[in-house]
């Protein structure tokens, strides 16, 4: 039985066509597509409009008049836009601003009666749990504890083999932090015992997952402090001392931290989320914090998965799709993943697949460029389910595929996120990839004719006699090539040699 929140409305197994989640935060509301039921999803359309709905909930105890005016005019828009767009399935959540305050459910009425959408107020702990879900969506690996900070909440949840453990909700998002009044020690220490009281689990935690707006703008002043090479969030881990480091940074500097890429609202609550950093270091004692781009909207869409397309690999079937669309010959990337599987013992199976799927997307690029062009679509494509090391073990494998990779290679900072021994992976990898489509023409119908084994000190292909014609010079080559990779020597068998 899959595990699975209230349903919202009307329950959607995602068969086809387009869904759609409309998010009504403390801060802002965002109307966010997703183009099908992809495990990996598409964003069709994302769109963010700040309207402050919680701006005086500490004060009054309600929804911000001003704020009102614009949700609803927002929610107008984005009702519009829904049929516009084609959204066949359409789901809108309210958190924590809507949830406490006294007229949220009357506000919920009104969004109804003059837009036409159903408004779910969803309680703190199925927030938390939909947060999971949304870091379980990027990478199904997942396991820890999961913190999500908003504007007025945050919550906490923890991940264990692939379920949701237990959540909860504490108010320690920027808004309801400002109001508290408190600073310094005094401060320091509330945070710290909120979270104590209120951790889902006791277990010690390894890893901790950080989802939403605020935690996305720490990591990226994380990244431009320590000018990391790689410019994608997802997947970005911060160490602890890098972590300490910008936290304590952030509380004492006198820069303009929009200057380091984030808005002016995220500049502004920034110390406020350096203080519950500080705080989880203290109380829960991390070995890493992790950066997920997937939080509530991706975990709605998660929730409506049916348990197959839950259990599907986000990395593996995104490639796929890209196969389906750009490459010469459909098909190929799944024969040469089985090809040359067995000579890549240390290359996990699923990257492998990844590599050998995206193989062929890039060959409408000029020759001069595709290397370039293949580390470009490992690096900059919206993939989910990858470390940044395996991002960029992708990107050095597709690489290696043509011609001038390893010049090109040398140009990129970011393969410096590689230990040496990750980078002759790659390479071996890109190489054994290069071998397979040379022989082949990149079509599916050659490769299990002509296998590729690997010895303690041969890689050997063998060629039926029927199809000795494929032997070139060219062909001897890339093998020699991929054999000198994996500290090999080279064989050529014909027939049963």
């Amino acid at each position: 039985m899959r595990e699975e929140l209230p349903a919202i409305g009307k329950e959607h197994t995602l068969d086809d066509g387009r869904f759609g989640v409309i998010d009504i935060g403390s801060n802002s509301v965002r109307f966010v597509v997703f183009d099908s039921a992809m495990r990996s999803p598409a964003y069709f359309f994302n769109e963010k409009v700040y309207c402050g709905l919680g701006d005086e909930i500490e004060t009054t105890g309600k929804l911000s008049p001003d704020g009102k005016e614009r949700a609803l005019n927002t929610l107008k828009r984005f009702a519009t836009l829904s049929k516009a767009l084609h959204v066949s399935k359409l789901e809108t959540v309210a958190t924590a601003a809507m949830r406490d305050a006294s007229d949220g459910d009357d506000f919920a009425k009104q969004i109804k009666r003059e837009t036409g959408l159903p408004v779910k107020i969803i309680t703190g702990e199925q927030e938390g749990r939909y947060a999971a879900f949304g870091v379980l969506l990027g990478d199904k690996r997942s396991e820890g504890l999961v913190v999500d900070i908003g504007g007025a909440s945050m919550e906490l949840a923890v991940l264990r083999k692939g379920k949701v453990v237990k959540s909860t909700t504490t108010p320690l998002g920027p808004l309801r932090l400002a109001a508290t009044g408190k600073s310094g020690d005094s401060l320091a220490q509330y945070v710290s015992n909120t979270i104590s009281k209120n951790l889902p689990g006791k277990d010690a935690v390894e890893d901790v997952y950080l989802v939403g707006g605020g935690w996305r703008a720490f990591a990226t002043v994380a990244m431009q402090r320590a000018d990391y090479p790689l410019a994608v969030l997802h997947g970005f881990e911060i160490t602890v001392a890098q972590a300490r480091d910008t936290a304590e940074w952030m509380l004492t500097t006198d820069e303009d931290l929009s200057d380091y890429g984030i808005s002016k609202l995220r500049a502004k609550n920034a110390p406020w989320t350096a203080h519950v950093l500080l705080a989880l270091l203290e109380v829960i004692q991390p070995e890493t914090f992790r950066i997920s781009s997937c939080g509530l909207r991706e975990g709605v869409l998660y929730n409506n998965f049916k348990p197959d397309m839950r259990s599907a690999d986000p990395l593996t079937q995104s490639a796929e799709i890209m196969e389906k669309m750009y490459a010469r010959f459909p098909g190929f990337g799944v024969e040469l993943a089985k090809w040359m599987a067995p000579t890549l013992p240390n290359i996990p199976e699923r990257l492998g697949l990844a590599a050998a799927l995206l193989s062929d997307v890039n060959w409408r690029v000029h020759p001069d460029y595709r290397a370039n062009a293949c580390f470009t679509t490992a690096t900059q494509s919206s993939f989910l389910g990858l470390t940044h090391p395996e991002r960029m073990m992708l990107a050095v494998a597709l690489s290696y595929r043509y011609k001038g990779a390893k010049a090109a290679i040398s140009k990129m900072e970011s393969v410096n996120i590689l230990d040496e021994d990750a980078l002759r992976r790659a390479e071996a990898m890109g190489r054994i990839i290069r071998l397979g489509a040379m022989l082949s023409g990149a079509t599916p119908a050659l490769l299990h004719q002509c296998p590729l084994e690997r010895s303690d000190s041969k890689l050997t292909l063998t060629i039926p006699v029927e199809l000795g014609s494929l032997l070139t010079e060219t062909v001897e080559r890339r093998l020699k090539s991929a054999a000198q990779s994996l500290g090999l020597e080279s064989r050529i068998a014909i027939g049963d040699e």
